[in-house]
């Protein structure tokens, strides 16, 4: 008889336990599958939220802002010099936004649109052509208006007033600006 008694189920002899193989000669093992499950419901929750977010916004009132127009007037001294009214009309030419051609209004023309103005008032009387200012007019179009590029027209020994106005819009009155 032998000395090894095995017990009553279980087999007679043991398997022996496997050897890892060596990794040197097998192929890497496929790094497994995510499921796509959640791939749908994560993009549908992607664009519903940003359409909230959008629209949430756009309630709010966060819009592209608004352009507005604005008319420039300079009027100048009745003793501007030629340099002077060139210098003007320069600044006026660099004005951002700019969207017409800087004009000279000249001493006839405004004399006649102060008649047209002043018609049966005291201040028509003191007017004449001779004692009417030539001006510059210009348009600009912007979302707010910037005042800087106006500066030198204030050292401008030649401008005798500067005048800005925001013109109307359908949500807002016309106003005008202090430079």
């Amino acid at each position: 008889m032998s000395d090894v008694s095995v017990q009553p189920g279980e087999p007679a002899e043991k398997p022996a336990p496997k050897k890892a193989p060596s990794g040197r000669f097998l192929a890497p093992e496929p790094a497994p599958q995510p499921a796509r499950g959640w791939l749908l419901p994560a993009l549908i929750a992607l664009v519903i939220g940003a359409g909230a977010t959008f629209g949430g916004l756009w309630l709010a009132g966060w819009r592209k802002a608004p352009e507005h127009q604005y008319n420039v007037l300079v009027v100048l001294k009745l003793t501007a010099t030629q340099e002077q009214k060139d210098a003007a009309q320069a600044t006026l030419t660099g004005l951002p936004g700019r969207t017409s051609d800087v004009v000279l209004v000249s001493k006839a023309e405004s004399y006649a649109n102060a008649q047209k103005v002043y018609a049966g008032t005291e201040e028509l009387k003191k007017l004449t052509e001779a004692t009417t200012p030539e001006s510059f007019k210009v348009n600009s179009t912007a979302v707010s208006f910037d005042c800087a590029p106006l500066l030198p027209l204030a050292e401008n020994k030649g401008v005798s007033s500067l005048s800005v106005v925001q013109l109307k819009t359908d949500d807002e009155p016309a106003a005008k600006l202090t430079c």
